[in-house]
């Protein structure tokens, strides 16, 4: 009898365990050619204050925090990608408002999971982010979108559990991102669009230059 009331304690004390995880960290950019496009970024408040919550039987629940860290290293991500870049606070802008820009981007995140090696039988703990990426023109129409997956896994016997979830979903988000910055460009959606932009580019140009001729 005592020998089950100690382990119906212990399932019950490992149910109500809360593991919060906030993640912090160095996530280096990618270093790839700049697209020559100016673009608004949209980051919309369920993007800058992501948080996963769950709960593992007989594990208890976790909680990542990964917001602040996902939004400032997709900053940097879209400085990288981009000519230039500037915050936007609606995804589809009024033509009126879009001036100096080429389109807007729309990162989402549709899901983040996670596995320990409890789960997993394995001794690392693994991350898995998918994002979608949506690109919209200065008239509101979409270019495209585009869902891409980071991973990043940390072994178990060399962080404590939640510095080794950390660290698995650091290297899903530097994953995700070095996915979105080398597949992205490539996209012919995007390469016509970028077409598009250097046309009425050049457009523009020829309009702002005044003709030769003349009387002398």
């Amino acid at each position: 009898m005592k020998t089950n009331s100690l382990c119906i304690l212990l399932v019950l004390s490992l149910s109500g365990c809360t593991t919060s995880v906030m993640v912090e960290g160095t996530v280096p950019t990618p270093l790839v050619a700049k697209m020559p496009a100016r673009v608004g970024l949209y980051f919309s408040p369920d993007f800058k204050s992501f948080r996963h919550e769950e709960t593992i039987e007989q594990r208890g629940s976790y909680q990542v925090d990964m917001g602040q860290q996902n939004l400032t290293f997709f900053r940097n991500l879209m400085k990288a990608m981009f000519e230039s870049t500037v915050e936007v606070d609606e995804p589809l802008l009024p033509s009126e408002t879009a001036t100096g820009i080429d389109g807007v981007i729309v990162p989402e995140i549709l899901k983040y999971g996670f596995l320990t090696p409890a789960v997993s039988g394995l001794n690392f703990y693994s991350a898995s982010i998918h994002y979608r990426v949506a690109l919209f023109d200065v008239a509101g129409n979409k270019v495209g979108d585009w869902t891409l997956v980071g991973y990043g896994k940390a072994e178990g016997g060399v962080f404590s559990g939640s510095d080794a979830l950390r660290e698995a979903t650091l290297l899903a988000i530097r994953d995700g991102g070095a996915r979105i910055a080398i597949d992205l460009p490539l996209e012919p959606a995007v390469v016509d669009w970028l077409q598009q932009v250097e046309d009425a580019s050049a457009v523009s140009g020829s309009a702002a230059t005044p003709a030769e001729g003349g009387e002398s």
